[in-house]
């Protein structure tokens, strides 16, 4: 920001600032006078005896004297700024050529003219004017490093076809506008500063030109720059602050552009201007006007960053907008917007917000951590996005909606937790080049809808990566889909769908699924190491599938279900357990297909490279494929707190690692009991880490499946005599492979006297794991002290359980933890106040027999949504903010609690 900096001054001469000529010259070497004691006793009877031209010193003085200047004349303060004020019955009239210098001017009433300037050249330097405005209605006024203040209605008022240049002046303290510029008035400012204002801070109605160069516009409580009719203005380095209002308001039609200049949008020109904390839009075009930003920053705004509206233009080129309390663009009705680099970051609402048939041309933006989609286009709307980046946020990176149109090129989508590109409505999707990026869904295409992408890359979705729902259409070209958390691509019922030269690799589910009345058009497209099936066609569905690859699925590579008619031309399958399996019904044709690498190879028809079927190798339809050591541990290691169960089960793993490995070099297994005793209170995790326990031994080859069957005394203990037995060899048949958790086992011994079924259960019990010793883990669980006495009541069991793991109660930072896990999962959003309320929460509860650890932290979590629910519905527009958020508020009451 430019103030006053050793008397170097960077304005534009008024030649080049477009002001009208100086006028008269004053004559060199004028001669002065003096007003004062040894002089004229007032300026009014010198000026009436001087000839034209003459400088007046003046003495220090305060008197009630209104200045009438006809002729051309130089007043000047004998001892400086500050001791010399005047006031008078009305403004003082410039109507000549007449310099000013460290004169004051004090106005008797502050929605009155304090100094009025009606022909001539009126130069002002170091002068105050107080009490009143400067009105500038015809002629030429030149300020600088004057000070206004205290006036009503405005400080500066330029009409007709008045000039104003300020250097380095200050206006402030103004009971309305800080400057008013009408008609065909020319505003030049330079290095000033506008302040404390009720209005706006300048304000251009008409005709009128602004040219404004390292300003500052601070503390306007309405617009800091008001644009109206056609009124242009352009603005260099220039400091747009206040608490409230619009930034910057542009009405109407904005005149041509100057000659020389190429046409273009904004004919309102800001270049490196700053609007900071707007009360309402930062900037605001309206009808049809235009503006131009460049470099600028638009930061907190009340409402959106820029809005334009009607057939209104806008042009953005390197710009910043940062924390719009809505959104940060906006464009309505038939409005263009153009935007070029820069970047819009943390609006409350969408970053970019295009609707109606409004149009907008993106190349190289980056919107990043909205609170609604990034980018939402709807209705009639159209938009070209090329070479920029859309990042973070809890809804859609793009959101195409209603029957608008969006071309992509080259643009990255990630972080996206629902979609990274949602299609709905009838609305059309372009894209070419583009990455889509760890999110929820990578491109969801509705019912109704169309996308055509090519050269796309989609990697890292935790769901689905391309979603085509039903009735939609899309054409995908040479597109990369790959680490997917469940299916590649999915085709719902009678969706529509060509894959040419595409790629979908290491999907968590099957790679490509097909649907019910789905018919896809698959070309020369490789299917790659998918968790499930290569190609999964639903019951009713078909397709064509031509020289297409499928290879390294753990499910078969193949399946189709009944009453399916895909058809499979030149296709390959490679290095797969199985190739093919089908339903009751289903109807393929296989056509020139070849198979390699498959141990179980029933294609019909299949070329060289197949092996001939193993009768004794069975890969049941629906089983999951094996799970890795190191991936199990890590989800060990995630677990809310725990330390001690971690590193005793760690333990367990490494004992049991060591075991397979001296049973794999032909070495005899040391003696170990693999089955556990958990002791801890309810809600401590047990049931969770029994059965990751069991899922690691499937890792390890020490248990067939590692699946967790849990039981208790109702699923084990019978009513009457011979029940139990029975019942307990059920369930533990069911467990055979994996581990059976029996909890709250003490309760088949119960402390009171006489007969109980319950040690039969136990006796049965201890007989079925010594006969089946190696193909089961048991592990009981409950109260400490209560399964010290179980473990005793049967020598069976004490030879059988001597390893105890104890699970210790969750701190309260812990319980936060949990919930704050909660949050994650269900998305919603825990801000630290809440956090803080919550420690704060578990801190107070009382921690007796019955307290409910994370099961308690998990029925929090559940009020709070609850409670949150009831607040939020008595919100007349809740925001996604107020649907996410859960506020200390939320919590129970200790009353609700008791």
């Amino acid at each position: 920001m430019r103030r006053v900096r050793d008397g170097q001054r960077g304005g534009l001469a008024a030649g080049e600032a477009g002001l009208a000529p100086a006028g008269p010259a004053a004559p060199a070497g004028p001669a002065e006078v003096r007003v004062g004691a040894g002089g004229f006793a007032s300026i009014a009877a010198a000026l009436r005896a001087v000839p034209a031209g003459t400088a007046l010193s003046i003495a220090p003085r305060r008197d009630p004297e209104r200045l009438v200047l006809d002729r051309d004349v130089h007043l000047s303060a004998e001892n400086g700024p500050g001791t010399v004020w005047l006031s008078g019955d009305g403004p003082a009239i410039v109507r000549a050529a007449v310099s000013m210098r460290g004169i004051g001017l004090l106005g008797a009433d502050p929605a009155e003219a304090v100094l009025a300037v009606v022909d001539g050249v009126a130069e002002l330097t170091d002068c105050a004017f107080v009490g009143g405005r400067i009105e500038i209605a015809g002629g030429t006024a030149r300020l600088r490093t004057c000070r206004l203040s205290g006036a009503s209605l405005a400080g500066l008022h330029v009409l007709g076809d008045g000039v104003a240049s300020l250097e380095d002046c200050v206006i402030e303290a103004v009971d309305g506008t800080g400057i008013v510029a009408a008609g065909t008035a020319v505003l030049d400012l330079t290095g000033t500063r506008v302040s404390r204002v009720s209005g706006s801070g300048l304000r251009l109605r008409s005709h009128a030109t602004l040219r404004a160069r390292d300003c500052e516009i601070a503390q306007a409580e309405r617009s800091g720059l008001l644009i109206e009719e056609e009124a242009t203005a352009d603005l260099l380095d220039c400091l747009v602050w206040q608490p409230g209002g619009e930034g910057a308001r542009i009405l109407g039609a904005a005149s041509p552009t100057a000659a020389g200049e190429p046409e273009q949008a904004g004919r309102v020109r800001l270049v490196a201007c700053e609007i900071v904390r707007a009360g309402t839009d930062g900037v605001l075009v309206e009808g049809g006007s235009g503006v131009t930003l460049t470099r600028c920053r638009i930061r907190r705004s009340g409402q959106a960053g820029v809005v334009v509206l009607g057939e209104a233009e806008a042009r953005l080129a390197d710009c910043e907008i940062d924390a719009a309390g809505t959104s940060g663009l906006v464009a309505r009705g038939d409005a263009r917007l153009w935007g070029s680099g820069g970047a819009v970051r943390a609006s409350a609402a969408n970053g970019v917000f295009v609707t109606d048939a409004a149009s907008a041309e993106l190349t190289g933006l980056v919107v990043e951590d909205s609170g609604f989609s990034n980018v939402h286009l709807g209705a009639d709307a159209h938009a070209t996005l090329s070479g920029g980046r859309l990042r973070g946020t809890p809804e859609h990176g793009l959101h195409v909606a209603g029957a608008a149109v969006a071309r992509l090129s080259e643009v990255t989508v990630d972080g996206s937790a629902m979609s990274g590109i949602q299609v709905d409505g009838t609305a059309s999707l372009v894209a070419d080049g583009c990455a889509l990026d760890h999110g929820g869904i990578g491109l969801s295409v509705a019912t109704g809808a169309s996308a055509r992408c090519s050269d796309c890359k989609i990697t890292g979705a935790d769901g689905v990566g391309v979603q085509i729902a039903a009735g939609a259409e899309v054409n995908l070209r040479a597109c990369r889909i790959g680490r997917t958390g469940a299916a590649g691509v999915v085709l719902a019922r009678d969706a529509r769908a060509s894959l040419d030269d595409c790629e979908i690799t290491d999907a968590a589910g099957s790679a490509l699924v097909v649907w019910t009345g789905a018919d896809p058009q698959v070309r020369a497209t490789r299917l790659r190491r998918s968790a499930k099936n290569g190609l999964f066609v639903g019951a009713g569905g078909a397709g064509t599938f031509t020289d297409c690859e499928i290879s390294g699925s753990a499910f078969p590579a193949v399946h189709v279900g009944e009453g399916a008619r895909p058809r499979l031309t030149g296709c390959r399958v490679l290095d797969c357990e199985t190739d093919l399996s089908l339903a009751d019904g289903a109807e393929p044709v296989f056509d020139r297909c070849e198979v390699h690498g498959v141990r179980d190879a029933r294609l019909p028809g299949a070329g060289a490279g197949a092996k001939e079927a193993d009768p004794g190798a069975r890969t049941e339809e629906g089983e999951q494929p094996a799970e890795r050591l190191e991936d199990l541990l890590a989800e060990l290691a995630e677990l809310v707190g725990l330390e001690r169960v971690k590193q005793d089960v760690g333990a367990q793993v490494k004992l049991m690692r060591m075991v397979r490995r001296r049973q794999e070099a032909g070495l005899p297994a040391p003696p170990l009991s693999r089955h556990l005793v958990f002791a801890g209170n309810p809600g401590t995790g047990k049931t969770t880490v029994a059965r990751l326990y069991g899922r690691l031994l499937a890792a390890l080859g020490v248990l067939e499946r590692g699946h967790l069957v849990e039981a208790d005394r109702s699923t084990m203990v019978g009513e009457y005599v011979g029940h139990t037995a029975p019942k307990t060899q059920a369930v533990f048949q069911r467990a055979l492979g994996g581990v059976l958790f029996v909890d709250e086992a003490y309760s088949l011994v119960p402390s009171h006297a006489g007969n109980d079924f319950g040690q039969e259960a136990i006796a049965t019990l201890v007989k079925l794991m010594e006969d089946h010793r190696d193909r089961v883990v048991v592990i009981v669980a409950g109260y400490p002290a209560e399964m010290g006495r179980f473990v005793t009541s049967n020598p069976g069991l004490a030879s059988r359980f001597s390893r105890v793991i104890t699970f210790e109660d969750y701190t309260g930072a812990e319980l936060t933890r949990i919930v704050a896990a909660q949050c994650r999962q269900h998305q919603y959003e825990l801000p630290d106040p809440t956090t803080s309320a919550l420690e704060a929460y578990f801190a107070a509860l009382p921690r007796s027999r019955g307290f409910g650890n994370g099961r308690l932290a998990r029925q929090l979590f559940q009020q709070m949504t609850e409670n949150q629910a009831q607040r939020v519905a008595e919100l007349d527009a809740p925001t996604t903010d107020d649907l996410l958020r859960l506020d200390p508020a939320d919590l129970p009451t200790a009353a609700a609690d008791a």
